[in-house]
């Protein structure tokens, strides 16, 4: 299959002009050359759209997509009917006026263009990427919560600096991101750990990984005393997410690990300065 040239947009739902928040809740993309239009919007997670608004009633949503799905089904339908002559530039003008600035709860993020060999492929892989937030994985959430870690104990006078490292011996070992040794023995982890996964199941099978690495080496006495796991947790309001991170942080607590939010840079300093 041959290239051709795609523009797309990203759908932001934006309920408070006052404020300027949003949140990407869909993708349209267009393919002038071809006449391909399509959309989709997230339908099927609300709830985590809802959230970020809580003191918006979920009606307002719904309904913001209602009015996005009309319109974007009368932009099909005016493609559909579009002149043979000069089509191409037709649809770029199509395009360009459906993603004109508006007053409304549904507006759209800068057009962008891509060349791709299947528009329709080209549609899921973005809203993937910017709804549904593919790349970021748990490793990926780790590592930007472990840079905020580490400014935070670069303004901290430490007695030993903490440094990425492997802990255990040559049967069993686990690599930490930020351990502290003196004396070259380990005397204090702080691991970043990611506890909002999208499903309860994501956060059990993240939290029994490193739960099952944590007792094989308390088990052998190659953990020190001192390990602070700096947690991110799903909302309170998510039932059943919050349930499953609080059984894995109990269960870590159980181990002799502390745990506290990433957000709580006084408990983390204080613990790396103790």
């Amino acid at each position: 299959m041959r290239l051709v040239a795609c523009r797309y947009a990203v759908v932001q739902f934006a309920p408070y002009r006052e404020t300027g928040e949003f949140a990407n809740v869909g993708v349209v993309l267009m393919c002038p050359e071809t006449g391909f239009f399509d959309f989709k919007l997230q339908t099927r997670k609300s709830k985590r759209v809802t959230d970020f608004f809580e003191e918006l009633p979920r009606e307002f949503y719904q309904r913001a997509l209602e009015v996005m799905q009309t319109e974007f089904r009368r932009i099909a339908n005016v493609i559909h009917d579009a002149p043979v002559h000069g089509r191409p530039d037709y649809l770029r003008q199509i395009f360009d006026s459906l993603l004109h600035p508006r007053e409304a709860m549904m507006r759209f993020g800068p057009p962008k263009a891509v060349m791709s060999e299947n528009p329709e492929l080209e549609l899921n892989k973005q809203f993937d990427h910017y709804v549904e937030r593919a790349f970021a994985t748990p490793e990926y959430v780790e590592q930007t919560m472990e840079k905020r870690i580490k400014s935070l104990l670069k303004t901290l006078t430490l007695v030993a600096p903490f440094q990425p490292d492997k802990v255990g011996d040559d049967t069993f070992y686990a690599r930490f991101p930020l351990v502290q040794r003196r004396d070259d023995l380990s005397t204090k982890i702080i691991k970043p750990f990611n506890l909002n996964q999208a499903e309860p199941v994501g956060i059990f099978d993240h939290g029994d990984a490193w739960l099952q690495k944590v007792r094989r080496l308390r088990k052998r006495n190659l953990l020190p005393e001192k390990v602070l796991f700096a947690v991110a947790a799903p909302p309170v309001s998510d039932t059943k997410r919050y349930a499953a991170f609080s059984e894995i942080c109990g269960e870590l607590g159980a181990t002799g690990i502390q745990t506290v939010d990433e957000a709580e840079q006084d408990r983390i300093a204080t613990f790396a300065l103790g």
